[in-house]
């Protein structure tokens, strides 16, 4: 059997996963482009590859946007993907994630209606929050569901809005 001096290498990379990981690179940027352009300022992305995307927008030959996109695979291996991947799943209703994060949210309305102390932990957890406004939809939404029966009216709604705004 040929010794190679390659086999031994533990930081020995093949080509073949080479090309995978650049096509990874280039889906993920590829997703990225298929996103709103007022969502990328939301994502964790570099000057740079959000400029790449301000390009890819206004591409309009299929040629030229394949190539670019290429571009952008490899503008994505500066970036931390995970991030950004992490960001997509919290934008993505299939995802888990973005099931969680309702979850959570869901869970902070029904606290606040419900739980005297509720309050005062919300403001703690998040104290830029306008508490003049958060108060009067607290006390707005618990009328709402002290009725016979239960009955979640706009208040309800509007606290979930203030909730999913400041817990986003």
């Amino acid at each position: 059997m040929k010794h190679t001096d390659y086999e031994d290498d533990d930081d020995f990379v093949s080509k073949s996963e080479l090309k995978r990981e650049a096509q990874r690179f280039q889906d993920l940027g590829k997703t990225l482009t298929g996103l709103p352009n007022n969502k990328w300022k939301e994502l964790p992305i570099s000057e740079n590859l959000y400029n790449a995307l301000v390009e890819n927008a206004r591409l309009k030959q299929n040629e030229a946007k394949r190539r670019h996109l290429q571009y952008i695979g490899k503008v994505m291996r500066d970036e931390n993907c995970e991030a950004i991947q992490e960001a997509l799943d919290l934008l993505d209703p299939s995802s888990e994630a973005y099931g969680r994060r309702i979850r959570q949210q869901e869970l902070w309305r029904t606290r606040l209606v419900s739980d005297p102390k509720g309050l005062n932990a919300f403001i703690d957890e998040y104290p830029e929050v306008d508490r003049q406004q958060l108060r009067n939809l607290v006390r707005n939404a618990q009328k709402e569901m002290s009725s016979e029966p239960p009955k979640p009216g706009t208040s309800y709604k509007k606290l979930f809005q203030l909730i999913k705004e400041y817990t986003n």
